[in-house]
């Protein structure tokens, strides 16, 4: 068995959380696994960027879950917590190291451990990127997210992502960095895994009564569709609106209960806007939004909700993307609505598990939820079939084939072994990276109040430069 040291999003999702945050529940997805093979495991939970206050006195602190010791992270500043990973890197002593989503992933990058290193990079940063600057109207960021996928890309020795689309897209991005060479040929960089059930979906039993604090605000002959989770950048509100109100207008026991909310520190705009058109477009009453919510609220909705909803607009992080909610609703025995798009969306309607529609209809939506409310058991007939077929493709040990059989045995990759024949190592190639995004072209942060910073010809040239003098280093020449 192996010491594995692992940096993963946090907090878990202990008594009192109220951010059931799909980056989270990755965490334990991965560890859990660790730990039932006999794994040692040190685990250190981070917070989500953007989602902490004042800073406070200590970087990290003491913290149980299900009887597993870990310590939680509670500010999310590099400068303070690379300190603590490198103080217990050397203190654990680990065979091996884990980076559990993007940002913990590139934080161990940044250490640049010598042990073997596995990065989940669970969504593509770029992708999310994309979608975060069609909604905030500008690509001023674009050099951080690069920055963020790119060092870890040099420094990691396996990869795991959240669709296999997003592994395709993986290695495009590693021929980029120079990494597919003659010594990796055979290196099987990347596994896609998709999320797991979470143990607290699965062990739930469906139908129960609403909660209290939800069905004192409903009819008792109330159908219940669900929202569960946050409102990001991918979300087409337009659409999910202008559905709701013809489906309200044709059911009249047709209900939206919210949980979940802006997506602190990414995507704060997309709630905003459904709350507008909740205001400005839906009958008062029809639509009760939560907010976020104990852990425990979130269950007992999955519980008793007749129908989850997913919504999704045609875009780049739709096509690479995954929906966390919809596999634990499934899990839970919830029958599902979802606009296709994703991978989960494919497998739910080709395992006919679920109801799909296609994205950006409205009508066909606002109909499937009419149709949904009449069908009565035949509804909950469904979604037992859906967890059944969940809970045997998307148990946490049969999503990590790949990632258990190297936990066994860690290695590196072969362009990391000191007998590596490539022309130039990933260290100096890491190097020319941080160069080049800590200069990026000027004219990206040159704009007024409203206005793209500068023209979409010119707001990639950064990633042009960088690629050119990496094919540059890779050929042996010099700046």
């Amino acid at each position: 068995m192996s010491r594995i040291f692992a940096v993963g999003t946090g907090p878990l999702q202990d008594e009192g959380v109220r951010l059931a945050s799909g980056q989270c529940l990755r965490t334990w997805h991965f560890t859990a696994p660790l730990l039932a093979a006999g794994h040692e495991v040190s685990l250190l939970t981070v917070p989500i960027p953007g989602t902490t206050e004042e800073p406070p006195p200590e970087a990290a602190v003491p913290a149980k879950f299900e009887g597993f010791s870990y310590r939680r992270a509670v500010a999310n500043d590099p400068s303070r917590l690379l300190p603590v990973i490198e103080e217990e890197m050397v203190r654990f002593r680990p065979d091996a190291i884990v980076g559990i989503n993007a940002f913990p992933a590139w934080l161990l990058a940044r250490a640049a451990p010598p042990q073997p290193f596995w990065a989940d990079l669970n969504g593509w940063t770029m992708a999310e990127g994309q979608v975060r600057a069609a909604t905030v109207g500008h690509d001023r960021d674009f050099p951080h997210f690069w920055r963020l996928e790119a060092e870890t890309l040099l420094r990691a020795d396996r990869f795991s992502t959240v669709t296999s689309r997003q592994a395709d897209a993986l290695y495009g991005e590693l021929a980029m960095l120079g990494r597919l060479t003659r010594d990796t040929f055979e290196d099987p960089f990347a596994a896609a895994v998709p999320n797991a059930v979470y143990p607290a979906y699965r062990d739930l039993r469906r139908p129960a009564p609403l909660p209290d604090q939800v069905r004192e605000k409903l009819p008792p002959d109330a159908f219940v569709v669900l929202w569960s989770g946050g409102f990001n950048s991918w979300t087409d509100i337009g659409t999910l609106a202008e559905a709701f109100a013809r489906a309200f207008e044709r059911e009249p026991r047709l209900y939206l209960v919210c949980t979940g909310g802006a997506v602190s520190g990414h995507d704060e705009e997309t709630y905003r806007q459904f709350q507008a058109a909740c205001r400005d477009h839906l009958p008062p009453g029809r639509v009760i939004a939560l907010g976020w919510v104990d852990f425990d609220l979130v269950l007992a909705l999955h519980r008793s909700a007749h129908l989850g909803i997913n919504m999704d607009g045609p875009n780049t992080e739709t096509r690479f993307g995954a929906r966390n909610r919809l596999t634990n609703m499934m899990g839970a025995g919830l029958p599902v609505l979802t606009t296709t798009g994703t991978e989960i969306a494919e497998w739910i309607a080709r395992e006919q598990v679920g109801l799909t529609v296609p994205p950006r209809d409205a009508e066909a939506l606002a109909q499937a939820l009419v149709d949904a409310a009449g069908r009565g058991e035949s509804l909950e007939a469904l979604g037992r079939k859906g967890r059944e077929q969940a809970l045997a493709d998307f148990a946490p040990e049969a999503t990590l084939p790949a990632f258990l059989d190297w936990a066994r045995s860690p290695h590196h990759a072969s362009d990391r072994r000191a007998d590596s024949a490539s022309t130039q190592p990933p260290e100096l190639l890491r190097r020319r990276l941080l160069e080049e995004c800590a200069h990026p072209d000027p004219g990206l942060f040159r704009a007024g109040p409203g206005q793209n910073a500068v023209p979409p010809s010119r707001s990639l040239r950064p990633l042009h430069v960088l690629w050119r003098n990496i094919r540059r280093i890779i050929q042996g020449g010099s700046r």
